[in-house]
């Protein structure tokens, strides 16, 4: 096991490596980082929430639907072959996630907690309590109910850590199926995952365990889809060249690019009374969405010149196609002496609003 965790860490910390590398070095991934995030107005459950996979209580039929999940790189990708939903709902001691998918084939075989769950198809939760820290947690479940849960310090672009051994304490979920699982031979309609996840399991010394009214956190889901076969009467992978065709990634807030470490394009949640309230974004969107697209700029720009710009100028002229958002607020921006580090700060003066970034992604927002 001890073996098999650390490949698991060496696999994410090179894939998502590359995948930055990537990404960061062309200008049409990162339009394609641009599309709005979502955000869902969560309702307060009304009544007791039984946690059995089904999600028939008044509360949940009450509760919104998401927008159907989409593929992780946007719009402009195939639509995917299977539609997902998710709703939420919210109490004093857990946030309530419920999540139908369509799937004519249900199929795991994972049984071991913290696995690589998406070696399954599987459906993964990513939550960000506070906007001004690093961390976020990461909850993957296979159709089995089968868990892996971790913590990341930072993303790893930043050279985060997956915390394996941290667990969701008091985490409850089920697995309903409509149709049965792990048999070839008919046709299923749909799996669904419901789970209470314990506000004080994933909050920290000093802060509310329960959030308050109207409080937003940074949130995401991902379906993870594999192509199969049947071997010898069972599912397997479908391999091509000897090596595994890609999974597909299904979300609901999509990122621009086949890596769910962005938590600064998650969606939000904004946790309200009723089902008739509305979400709208935060104060501090347009803000953190410039400096964001600031650092994805810079590294582009330090791929083609060999270090970093060392105004919010150079950055337009480089970039002369996009209008860069961060010109409309008050900014400075520093490097030093070899431009091999850089830190913005952005004012927005409306909102009495203050943010920094700097290119190892320490983050700091601030306001009056």
């Amino acid at each position: 096991m001890k073996k098999l965790v650390t490949y698991l860490l060496c696999g994410f910390s090179l894939y998502f490596s590359q995948t930055h590398l990537y990404a960061q070095s062309n200008i049409n991934v990162f339009k394609q980082m641009q599309s709005p995030v979502k955000n869902y107005a969560a309702p307060r459950a009304t009544n007791t929430i039984q946690i059995d996979g089904k999600a028939d209580e008044e509360a949940w039929q009450a509760a919104p639907w998401t927008d159907s999940f989409i593929d992780i790189e946007g719009e402009e990708k195939a639509k995917p072959t299977y539609d997902t939903k998710v709703k939420m709902l919210w109490d004093d001691e857990y946030l309530y996630i419920y999540a139908h998918m369509e799937e004519p084939h249900v199929w795991g075989d994972i049984l071991q907690h913290d696995d690589i769950i998406y070696h399954n198809n599987d459906f993964e939760v990513f939550i960000k309590p506070y906007a001004s820290q690093p961390f976020y947690y990461e909850i993957e479940v296979n159709a089995l109910n089968t868990i892996m849960d971790l913590m990341m310090n930072k993303p790893y672009r930043f050279a985060g850590d997956a915390i394996m051994h941290w667990d969701v304490k008091g985490l409850k979920s089920a697995i309903h199926i409509e149709g049965s699982l792990n048999a070839p031979t008919d046709t299923d309609k749909y799996w669904a995952v419901e789970m209470a996840i314990p506000f004080k399991s994933i909050s920290t010394f000093g802060k509310n365990i329960t959030p308050k009214l109207n409080e937003r956190w940074r949130l995401n889901f991902s379906r993870v889809q594999w192509q199969h076969e049947i071997v010898d009467g069972k599912y397997t992978r479908i391999k091509k060249d000897n090596k595994l065709m890609d999974e597909a990634n299904w979300v609901w807030s999509p990122i621009g690019l086949i890596n769910m470490h962005y938590p600064e394009r998650w969606g939000y949640i904004q946790f309200v009374e009723k089902t008739t309230d509305t979400a709208s974004y935060p104060a501090t969107h347009a803000i953190e969405q410039a400096a964001w697209n600031i650092s994805y700029l810079q590294e582009i720009f330090k791929d083609k010149k060999g270090s970093y710009a060392t105004s919010l100028e150079s950055l337009q002229k480089q970039f002369p196609n996009h209008s860069i958002e961060a010109l409309s607020f008050t900014n400075h921006l520093v490097t030093n002496k070899t431009k091999t580090f850089y830190k913005l700060t952005l004012i927005d003066k409306q909102h009495d609003l203050t943010i920094s970034i700097d290119s190892f992604g320490n983050y700091n927002l601030l306001t009056q």
